[in-house]
């Protein structure tokens, strides 16, 4: 993995599946059409933490630069009308209405609009988001099938470039629709049921309506769970950016819980143990996602970064030491030098007064001769 951190971490980020004019696109694509990660530590957890703060509203509390940001662009398209907005603003009103976890208003406005079925791509991509938001994932699915089949995906969108949309569309076109069509097949067995135990079998993609029959995994299998590293059979089903291709699915629902643990078995597999583990205890502890599997991997990998973080502490202490040791043999061999220096000054002037004291006794010597 060459992971990429990105200079502008306050700008926000261009996501599968719901577009505004105004995002910035976080990957960079490679010569071969694959998008390189970004690095979880001061790079990706910035990105996820500001797109999760759009929804924040807490009482008594103010709201934050992100959210307010966010609901003065929905204020402000929504008093000049729908009907006088362009295309790309509708697409940022609306996307800025899912964010802000308003997407029944985003279902609503968008509902009417794609009847007859003569929108374009993006208000079908954001009908599936809103679904999708409310665990309405067999009408995510329709209308991303919708989207994808009958009408043209953007050539020219925002700030996206050619090379950035054709990866979007493969993203939507081999992952997230698998996703939708995956969730909902799941709700049709699950409904009320727990938390599924396993992570989304998003690879290798399956193109509905087949079903995944042979998902990677993530343990060997005798079902051991080793830290930093993946089976390598299993690791030949993953694509090139597979890293990448999550991360965006993260950034879409940044509250869903299984797609952030699949993240985090990502991290593990490239060897982020200390990412994954923390990216796996917040599934549990903090998004509450009950999965012995998850429990499980997370316990691992907790002990393995504890003790990757204690390595990292007795090698920073040696190098402290050796920096130490080094800086003191550095300030003896001065002070040997100065007193060296002095020495031979000291000698010098010695001679010097010796010679001068015998030249002038000579001087004087042939003076009384």
């Amino acid at each position: 993995m060459r992971p990429i951190l990105i200079a502008l971490l306050l700008a926000a980020p261009a996501t599968a599946g719901v577009y505004s004019p105004t995002d910035d696109f976080i990957f960079e694509i490679d010569g071969q059409g694959f998008a390189r990660p970004v690095q979880f530590g001061g790079g990706f957890e910035i990105f996820l933490n500001n797109t999760r703060a759009v929804a924040i509203e807490k009482a008594g509390e103010p709201v934050n630069h992100h959210r307010a940001a966010a609901l003065d662009r929905i204020r402000t398209r929504k008093a000049k009308g729908v009907p006088n907005l362009t295309p790309e603003e509708l697409a940022g009103y609306t996307a800025d209405l899912i964010r802000a976890g308003r997407g029944d208003e985003a279902l609503n406005l968008l509902q009417p609009l794609t009847r007859g079925r003569r929108a374009g791509f993006i208000p079908y991509a954001h009908l599936a988001r809103a679904h999708a938001g409310r665990g309405e994932w067999r009408e995510a699915a329709d209308q991303q099938s919708v989207a994808l089949r009958d009408v043209d995906f953007p050539e020219k969108f925002g700030r996206l470039s050619p090379e950035q949309l054709r990866w979007l569309k493969r993203v939507e076109r081999d992952y997230y629709l698998p996703l939708l069509a995956h969730r909902a097949d799941e709700a049709r067995f699950t409904r009320g049921g727990s938390a599924p135990e396993d992570v989304d079998p998003l690879f290798p993609p399956v193109p509905p309506p087949r079903r995944p029959t042979d998902p990677v995994r993530f343990e060997e299998p005798n079902g051991d769970y080793k830290p930093g590293s993946m089976p390598e059979a299993e690791r030949k089903k993953l694509p090139p950016d597979a890293l990448a291709i999550v991360q965006q699915l993260v950034l879409w629902h940044p509250q869903d819980a299984r797609l952030y643990w699949l993240l985090g078995e990502l991290y593990n597999a490239e060897g982020e143990v200390e990412a994954a583990a923390k990216i796996m205890d917040e599934c549990a502890f903090v998004m509450g996602y009950r999965s012995p599997v998850l429990r499980k991997h997370k316990l691992i990998l907790q002990d393995a970064a504890s003790t990757q973080a204690k390595t990292r502490a007795e090698e920073a202490a040696k190098a402290q030491a050796a920096q130490a040791a080094e800086a003191q043999a550095a300030r003896d061999a001065e002070r040997d030098y100065q007193k060296r220096k002095w020495w031979i000054i000291a000698c010098a002037v010695g001679l010097g007064v010796l010679l001068v004291y015998y030249q002038a006794r000579e001087v004087v010597r042939r003076f009384r001769r």
